[in-house]
């Protein structure tokens, strides 16, 4: 073997093993997202929608609970998990998920309660529906701390809902109307989002409201005019600052809600506020 056939043997070496220790770090250094994830399945699934005070079997139910790092691709593969025989999903994270970025699809009448906290959610949605046919499994939806800047597309479909929790988003506008469906509907949660506006096309009627969080958000006008909620008890709108009244609100039409802070975050009009309390 000649020096020179040496020398290339040695820079093929050295180059082969750069490019692997490379390929190593590249590997090591992908950024991991820690996560909790619980899934209750169901064989027996002959019962179409969903009742108050539903347990299921627990001979034909089974539990699943796993915690770990995980890379995006992880992340992504445990959303696309069979909902077939899924009655329960949660999963959240208690990493910073700046960089991470997922989507979701629901599938009609199939999940009971499903949330995802904090897992780069950006994109939702439910369905698709076939014809009239509405989802009447699904009580209640929880999606906070993610990127989400729409109510999700098939929202409308969900007739059994009882908790709505959209915390910690990027919503901008809300249709109230498009939960008319709803009928059930207990909590609506909204805070901490950059709501402009939250309105209703026509009046909408939610008997079993308790709550309804408006607060953390950029709201300057806000009419309850079109609402009809005789049992909501917990109103939260502190800290949208330029919301000076609130039209077609009345002590007597909402009898349960104890009034607001005259000195709190928001620039109440206070003609409009002694009127109210």
């Amino acid at each position: 073997m000649t020096v020179w056939t040496l020398w290339l043997l040695l820079i093929g070496v050295t180059v082969g093993a750069f490019g692997a220790g490379t390929r190593t770090t590249a590997k090591s250094s992908a950024q991991l997202f820690h996560y909790e994830c619980n899934r209750l399945q169901e064989s027996d699934q002959s019962w179409h929608c969903w009742a108050e005070g539903y347990r299921p079997v627990a001979a034909n139910a089974q539990k699943f609970h796993e915690s770990a790092n995980a890379t995006e691709a992880d992340i992504r593969r445990i959303l696309r998990f069979n909902q077939t025989n899924t009655v329960l999903f949660m999963v959240n994270s208690n990493s910073d998920n700046q960089n991470l970025r997922t989507e979701f699809s629901l599938r009609p009448n199939n999940i009971v309660r499903l949330a995802l906290d904090n897992v780069g959610l950006e994109t939702l949605q439910i369905g698709p529906f076939v014809g009239g046919e509405n989802d009447c499994r699904l009580g209640d939806l929880s999606v906070p701390r993610n990127r989400l800047r729409e109510l999700p597309p098939g929202v409308e479909r969900l007739t059994v809902l009882r908790k709505l929790d959209m915390k910690h988003n990027l919503l901008q506008h809300f249709r109230l109307d498009r939960l008319a469906k709803a009928t059930s509907l207990r909590r609506l949660l909204l805070g901490h989002n950059r709501l402009e506006s939250f309105t209703t096309d026509g009046d909408v009627s939610f008997d079993s409201l308790q709550e309804l969080d408006l607060s953390n958000n950029r709201l300057t006008t806000l009419d309850s005019s079109g609402w009809n909620m005789p049992a909501l008890a917990t109103f939260h709108v502190d800290h949208n600052r330029a919301l000076a009244s609130i039209g077609g609100w009345s002590k007597r039409r909402f009898p349960l809600v104890k009034g607001f802070d005259p000195t709190g975050t928001n620039n109440w009009n206070q003609t409009w506020l002694s009127t109210v309390q």
